[in-house]
């Protein structure tokens, strides 16, 4: 069974990766992160990219990650599997 980690809440400041590998957030906003954490497409309902996102590539799998461009954020894009965080699903609305 995979041990699963502590919550990363969506629009917090994490990506301080640590040597055992868990992120922590990182010291103030202003610091600059390890990498910027983002969503596969095919984590969103239906695969569709939701309103005012963009789509980029993982900087290890490659695969397709939505990002928020209104963000400037100066590092390296991973999706959270590459991260080690399992997605929680996306719950539509109601």
């Amino acid at each position: 069974m995979k041990k699963k980690g502590p919550i990363v809440q969506g629009g917090g400041f994490y990506g301080r990766v640590t040597p055992d590998g868990p992120l922590v957030p990182a010291p103030d906003e202003d610091a600059t992160p390890d990498v910027w954490i983002c969503r596969r497409v095919s984590d969103f309902p239906g695969g569709r990219v939701p309103e005012g996102g963009r789509v980029s590539r993982c900087s290890h799998c490659f695969a397709l990650i939505v990002f928020n461009p209104a963000r400037q954020v100066t590092a390296p894009k991973v999706c959270m599997q590459c991260a080690q965080i399992e997605p929680l699903p996306i719950e539509p609305p109601s």
